[in-house]
């Protein structure tokens, strides 16, 4: 009861509401859970952007999970840059026969990511590593208090960071190779800036068939080096529309595999 009036008041935007998340007895690192638009239950903090926008909305980003969905029927998944796990969990709600893999480096949102998971009783794989163009460590910038989803393995200079901590990568081809886990029918890739590299270590997996939809984030610029990638590849690319307020200088794309002529 406590958690859904709070979800209300939060909801309404009226004052006084972190004076009563105080009184309540929670604090920053406290959370409300919440049932999304789409179907699954979340653990939510009102102080974190993108659950700020999920709590308000129903949910941060629904043009990417629609594509997925839309695409994905009884085959494989793969999140990259899971965050929370709100794509990859509503995905496999809504998709039940199929499987879903996420993929986050970031300690935070790996514990998140389970919870969320265990929350709605589904089976994901979770693999807690970063994809990059070869296998190793790397430095994992930390995005700011109150927007984890900034975290990137390639940060901006214009961006500040909580901080930073080394992580391991491998590269998608290898793990297919290595059977950890099956080449995926549909890829969401939303990764702060570090996409191409992601393409970059999965050249067979681009250009296997059964990869058939490829999600991600990038500049509107048509001339990235993912978007030349996924050309290469065979891929056409559209933009997806915005359907909350999560714009921002960066733009969700969908590219399909070009059939025929």
């Amino acid at each position: 009861m406590v958690d859904r009036f709070l979800r209300s008041y939060f909801k309404l935007g009226w004052r006084g509401f972190f004076r009563l998340w105080a009184i309540s007895g929670r604090n920053w690192e406290s959370t409300l859970r919440a049932a999304v638009e789409k179907g699954p239950v979340f653990n939510l903090s009102p102080f974190s952007h993108i659950d700020s926008i999920v709590l308000r909305e129903g949910y941060y980003e629904s043009e990417v999970v629609e594509a997925i969905v839309s695409d994905l029927g009884d085959g494989v998944f793969w999140d990259v840059g899971s965050n929370f796990g709100l794509h990859a969990i509503t995905a496999k709600f809504l998709r039940p026969s199929s499987r879903v893999f996420s993929f986050e480096p970031s300690p935070e949102m790996l514990i998140r990511i389970s919870r969320n998971r265990d929350l709605n009783g589904l089976e994901i794989g979770i693999l807690g590593i970063g994809l990059s163009d070869r296998p190793g460590i790397e430095t994992l910038f930390l995005g700011p208090a109150g927007n984890p989803g900034m975290s990137t393995l390639s940060p901006w200079s214009e961006a500040q960071y909580s901080g930073k901590l080394t992580v391991a990568v491998a590269t998608g081809d290898d793990l297919v190779a290595q059977g950890v886990i099956p080449v995926p029918t549909v890829m969401k890739i939303d990764v702060e800036g570090h996409e191409h590299q992601v393409l970059e270590g999965m050249k067979r997996i681009l250009s296997s068939v059964t990869l058939r939809t490829v999600v991600f984030e990038d500049s509107p610029d048509d001339g990235t080096r993912t978007k030349a990638l996924l050309r290469e590849a065979g891929f056409r690319y559209e933009s997806l529309a915005r359907q909350e307020s999560s714009g921002h200088r960066l733009v969700n794309f969908v590219a399909r595999r070009r059939t025929g002529n």
